[in-house]
């Protein structure tokens, strides 16, 4: 993947490794490139609060296009790139893919569809959803002075019966929910380090995960039931 002019990306992810008891393995090619993404302020162009599209003419196959250089003519390669007039369209679409993620992490079908494109998939989220089959934002868990909405699963790990809980800060959510993605991303931001080391959290019974975008993921075991035969 190319973002902007060839040789103008600052980095580029080529994989991710996972290796056992040696850890995750992340392996990054630096470029000299300093292409940056336009700042997005609410109200203005590139604002992810805006409803965006597929970008019809960009092309995915043989799309990368390398400059002549040390005697070779200019060619096309296989790969996506998006061009210098598509940043702010990138930008935009960097951040609601976000905000679905978050969406979808906390139950909401119906949040996470109005930021995903028709490529993306938004249909598969916006057919109605029920809690006995599909993840519903219902459920909520508080710490300290902190409430957390999302949604909650129990499954089996063997015998054990395991209840987890996703979700996310109750006012951060509700910015999701209402189209406000610039507003959450600030406000995530300004508070990304309130979360950690939170001293309620050592009542839950089982493991809880506080990250800075707001989510949390808290584990429990259930009691075993006992059912006697008749």
């Amino acid at each position: 993947m190319q973002i902007g002019p060839w040789n103008t990306t600052p980095c580029l992810m080529l994989s991710t490794e996972l290796m056992g008891q040696g850890g995750i393995v992340v392996n990054v090619l630096e470029s000299p490139g300093e292409a940056l993404l336009p700042l997005r302020l609410p109200g203005s162009p590139g604002s992810a609060d805006k409803e965006i599209r597929d970008k019809p003419d960009i092309p995915y196959p043989n799309t990368i296009r390398i400059p002549a250089r040390e005697g070779r003519r200019t060619r096309n390669v296989d790969g996506f790139q998006v061009g210098a007039d598509d940043l702010g369209w990138f930008g935009q679409l960097l951040a609601r893919t976000g905000a679905a993620g978050l969406a979808a992490f906390s139950g909401g079908g119906q949040s996470t569809a109005r930021y995903l494109t028709a490529r993306q998939g938004r249909e598969h989220y916006e057919v109605p959803a029920f809690s006995a089959t599909s993840s519903v934002d219902d459920a909520e868990i508080e710490f300290g002075d902190v409430k957390f909405v999302g949604t909650d699963h129990v499954f089996r790990m063997g015998s054990v019966r395991v209840e987890a809980f996703s979700g996310m800060t109750e006012d951060l959510y509700g910015l999701l929910k209402q189209g406000h993605v610039e507003d959450y991303r600030r406000m995530a931001y300004e508070l990304r380090s309130a979360w950690n080391g939170n001293r309620e959290a050592s009542r839950w019974s089982g493991p809880i995960s506080f990250h800075a975008d707001g989510t949390v993921m808290a584990l429990s075991i259930l009691p075993i039931r006992r059912r006697r035969m008749p």
